[in-house]
């Protein structure tokens, strides 16, 4: 995550630009860490809002193929 992604959250989530410009600062001088900064925010009176919005787990792999239209076996001219 950078500190755009971080900021984009925040504002997303309602934080006032104060307490964003807050966030940032600490996470420039303690590095990116969801949970401090989730900490930090309870501490200024918000929710809990890394922890709930992103999680670590998403993967390519998790996400199968989907197929909309299935292949027909059949010719057009057996739908006559």
């Amino acid at each position: 995550m950078t500190f755009k992604d971080l900021e984009f959250i925040l504002e997303l989530n309602g934080v006032m630009r104060k307490d964003i410009d807050n966030i940032l600062d600490f996470s420039r001088k303690n590095g990116i860490n969801k949970e401090e900064i989730d900490d930090e925010l309870n501490n200024m009176g918000y929710e809990r809002i890394l922890e709930n919005e992103l999680e670590d787990g998403l993967d390519e792999d998790e996400y199968e193929h989907v197929e909309k239209f299935p292949h027909r076996s059949k010719f057009s001219e057996d739908y006559d």
